[in-house]
């Protein structure tokens, strides 16, 4: 997978940040903000980028077995590797759903993939089995054409293919730079689709 490094570390950087603000962080006690600081230390000492894990190796097979199960689709390979990057992201109304996991909902932290799509099935049945969505924002749905395996980018108002990319890794980073306000003018590798695509 070809994720912007550089866009990732910034994320996750922004998110200690955030977290630091956080007055959930400033109401804890010396000894739990050390605590906190030390896991965040540990997590960059290894190489991982603090706030902003990859997904378990299991919760990304649950994810695959409740994608057959759930969905009647099997995922694509990119998004498996994705998930093991990076399990999903919110940030500045962007959202990159994550992998299942096993948690009580209560301790759930984020959109997942499988519970995203059976929600937005339901909602607009026009998509059901038609796209795979990988995540949203304000404007746009973000998503996997189960019919042309072309990632594509709709018009959250039309649910029309607005742009196409050639691989998921370019479109999460486009949804990075989106994420992080980053300008995108002349810096997109999407393929604008011309209107007559949508009456395919």
């Amino acid at each position: 997978m070809n994720l912007d490094t550089d866009l990732l570390r910034e994320l996750s950087d922004l998110f200690v940040s955030d977290l630091r603000a956080s007055q959930y962080y400033n109401q804890l006690s010396s000894d739990e903000r050390a605590n906190v600081e030390h896991r965040l230390a540990r997590d960059a000492a290894q190489g991982s980028r603090p706030l902003l894990p990859g997904a378990l190796p299991e919760d990304i097979e649950r994810t695959e077995q409740a994608a057959q199960d759930e969905l009647g689709i099997e995922l694509p390979n990119e998004l498996c590797e994705l998930f093991a990057e990076v399990d999903g992201f919110s940030e500045n109304g962007v959202s990159v759903y994550g992998a299942e996991q096993d948690l009580p909902d209560e301790q759930a932290y984020g959109p997942t993939l499988v519970a995203e799509n059976l929600s937005l099935w339901s909602l607009l049945p026009e998509t059901a089995e038609k796209y795979l969505f990988i995540g949203d924002s304000d404007l746009w749905y973000f998503g996997f054409d189960l019919g042309t395996k072309q990632y594509v980018v709709l018009s959250r108002s039309t649910l029309e293919p607005v742009h196409s990319f050639g691989s998921l890794a370019e479109m999460v980073n486009d949804m990075l730079k989106q994420a992080l306000r980053i300008d995108l003018d002349g810096d997109t590798q999407s393929t604008p689709i011309p209107d007559n695509a949508a009456d395919r």
